[in-house]
């Protein structure tokens, strides 16, 4: 439930002749707000026997009517905040921060009576998150493919944390509405761990970890194995592509991973990261860590039908196969190389090759003259293309229609793109990082440099590659579905669990 829908049934929820006024308009928010409200508890309060006023409580949400007709306040638990909005007005909010301390009747431990180990996967972070973005969607992908017990060791339950108090629940109804294509069944309530359940947290999250630590600490101790998935360290060795706050927020969360069970990167490159990060900022005596590494899957979730998407029936898609299409997919942000690709284009563009520019990704940060530009560029829409916030389907459909995948990103953890490309059989041009190297082998076209001209020298010679039949293949690179980079992942953790047993 978003903000809109709140806001929807903050307006709406009032007697029949109001409601009359806004159904036609918000016909899809009324009938929201109808299922949702017969679903809130309700208490009536009276003052010397004139009702006065009527609350609605649905989940963190509190709507207030005065005198039961007249919406008065929007009270909502949005991640560790509180706000209270007047209309569309926020009026006040109070932000919490810093370490939860154990009440006297935290007892979140239990007997284990069960036959197969429980990996709790904490989904807090997706929650504040946009899942169709970068490190979200991976996330996303990844319970998904945890959820369907691809090696049948675990039973994998999502979890969030408790708000204003430690300790965590079971969230099966919240990873549904985050993940649309989430095969999932279970009970919400409060989660009791057993020595040897594994909890997950998938994507870095300061806040949650920081509020949490002391009930995290507390499980560890009681031999509840925790462990991070870390992607890259990249706001640490390129400061200046990121606001100067995540520099802190990143080396803040990164101190806390070290103090429990361990890390899984991404990749190996990652994991090399982390242990030369480690090294160099943690004492010797707190670095007995387990570290390891695994792979992202490449396939494709449909979340969502769009109805008929044939070359014909969509100008764009068939703009891209009518000539020689360069794809890029990643969030436009400074270090993914937007501007010098561009650029080469442009020069490219200006000597007479015809061939497309797709970009595919939404907006980032500091980044606002470069989309200024993309939207005003003469060739947008000719051989220029910026598609934002498209769906999974059209995406798959793009891929299709590419002729290569450009990644000229500066800094990477992995490189969704790259193993997206290959599983659909595409050339990849790949700047020349240990990462991509690590992915893609001999399989790739490598470039370097910083400036539009060694990228467009690699265009063009590529170009001329395929005219000959020299191109490289991605034929050869390993890819990996979602339950296979599961599966790997899982394997991982039973290497930890190896290692702690001969001890």
């Amino acid at each position: 439930m978003n903000k809109n829908t709140l806001f929807y049934i903050y307006l709406c929820y009032i007697k029949a002749w109001y409601i009359r006024f806004f159904k036609k308009k918000y016909a899809t928010e009324y009938r929201n707000m109808r299922t949702i409200m017969k679903k809130a508890h309700v208490r009536t309060l009276y003052l010397f026997g004139i009702k006065f006023m009527r609350i609605y409580e649905y989940e963190k949400n509190r709507i207030i009517f005065l005198f039961g007709l007249f919406p008065a306040l929007l009270i909502t638990e949005i991640d560790a905040k509180t706000c209270v909005y007047l209309g569309c007005i926020e009026l006040w909010k109070e932000k919490r921060t810093g370490k939860l301390q154990l009440s006297d009747d935290f007892a979140p431990m239990e007997k284990d009576l069960r036959e197969r180990q429980r990996l709790f996967y904490n989904i807090d972070a997706l929650k504040k998150s946009q899942a169709g973005a970068g490190i979200p969607r991976t996330a996303a992908n990844l319970l998904a493919a945890l959820m369907k017990e691809c090696d049948g060791a675990y039973d994998v339950i999502p979890v969030r944390s408790a708000i204003r108090k430690t300790g965590f629940f079971s969230a099966f109804h919240d990873a549904r509405s985050i993940v649309p294509f989430l095969e999932a069944s279970g009970e919400d309530g409060p989660v009791r761990f057993s020595a040897g359940d594994i909890l997950l947290f998938p994507i870095p999250d300061l806040e949650g970890v920081e509020a949490q630590y002391h009930a995290l600490k507390f499980l560890k101790k009681h031999g509840v194995r925790i462990y991070f998935i870390v992607y890259d360290l990249i706001v640490l060795r390129h400061p200046e592509f990121f606001d100067a706050s995540l520099y802190k927020e990143i080396t803040d969360w990164l101190l806390y991973t070290s103090e429990f069970n361990g890390i899984v990167a991404i990749s190996r490159a990652s994991e090399q990261e982390y242990l030369c990060w480690m090294r160099k900022n943690v004492a010797e005596i707190d670095r007995k860590i387990f570290t390891s590494w695994f792979h992202l899957g490449a396939d494709i979730r449909m979340t969502e039908r769009i109805g008929d998407l044939s070359d014909s029936s969509d100008p764009t898609l068939a703009a891209l196969k009518n000539r020689i299409t360069f794809l890029e997919v990643s969030t436009i942000e400074p270090r993914k190389g937007h501007k010098q690709a561009l650029a080469a284009f442009e020069a490219l563009w200006a000597k007479g090759m015809d061939a497309n520019f797709v970009i595919v990704g939404k907006q980032g940060w500091k980044m606002d003259a470069f989309c200024r530009r993309l939207k005003s560029h003469p060739e947008l829409g000719k051989r220029l293309f910026w598609l934002e916030g498209i769906s999974d389907e059209y995406l798959d459909k793009v891929y299709e229609a590419a002729s290569c995948v450009l990644f000229p990103s500066e800094a990477e953890g992995f490189g969704l793109a790259v193993v997206e490309g290959a599983r659909r059989g595409k050339p990849l041009i790949l700047r020349d990082l240990p990462v991509f190297r690590e992915i893609a082998g001999d399989h790739a076209t490598y470039f370097s440099g910083l400036n539009p001209q060694p990228l467009a020298d690699c265009l063009e010679t590529w170009l001329e590659d395929l005219k000959n039949g020299r191109v490289i293949p991605s034929s050869g690179i390993k890819i990996l579905t979602w339950e296979e980079s599961a599966r790997m992942l899982l394997s991982r953790l039973a290497d930890d669990d190896t290692q702690s047993q001969t001890k």
